[in-house]
């Protein structure tokens, strides 16, 4: 098992707690508004399919299954152990889905892709970390891959908000929108990896 860096903007132990309270705390599988925002992040995806994708922060994998029926290839991690083996034994028959136990935004798996889903997850970096974030986005993601992004915009505890998370992504250079939805409870966006002088192509490599 990897040697999970605990250092992030919500402390460790604000999760464990959490999952140490309920198996599944944010109701990914019962509450309508879950089940609607995955319902439009995969209605939102521009391709039916992806060769590679990375799914931070996948908790019990609720979307994880899902994304894996649109992937020749998925990565999803979280970072509490015992979440990273509910996802595991949800997925387990698919053989295209890796699970591990990682840290967001520090792991970043080698190689590129063309799929990254932040779902509930970039709210949660502040300063450095948020730089950390886009720096491994732009070296993983393909050039013409796609970045998904969707957040809770009422109140919370985060370091963000997450009315925040769009107009963050759209400032960094080498991406592109695509498409956002404004729900009630909810943005999501869709940027396309827009090809750089220094990167280059890396639909070739």
């Amino acid at each position: 098992m990897a040697d999970v860096n605990r250092s992030a903007a919500m402390p460790y132990d604000y999760f464990r707690g959490m999952y140490d309270g309920s198996p599944d705390p944010w109701g990914f599988d019962d509450r309508w508004y879950e089940r609607r925002k995955f319902a439009v992040t995969m209605a939102c995806l521009p391709r039916p399919r992806y060769q590679r994708g990375l799914e931070p922060g996948c908790s019990n994998g609720a979307l994880t299954e899902q994304l894996a029926r649109r992937c020749d290839e998925l990565i999803a991690f979280d970072f509490v152990d015992d979440v990273v083996q509910r996802c595991q034994a949800r997925v387990g028959s698919n053989s295209g889905v890796t699970v591990a136990c990682e840290s967001f935004p520090d792991f970043w798996p080698p190689g590129h892709g063309d799929l990254v889903v932040w779902s509930e997850v970039a709210y949660y970096l502040t300063g450095e970390q948020a730089e950390h974030a886009l720096a491994g986005l732009e070296r993983w993601l393909q050039v013409g891959g796609h970045v998904v992004a969707v957040h809770y915009t009422g109140a919370t505890n985060y370091p963000r908000r997450g009315t925040e998370i769009v107009p963050w992504l759209d400032g960094a250079g080498y991406l592109e929108r695509r498409c956002q939805h404004v729900d009630d409870e909810f943005e999501l966006a869709v940027w396309e990896r827009r090809p750089t002088t220094n990167q280059g192509d890396r639909r070739t490599g």
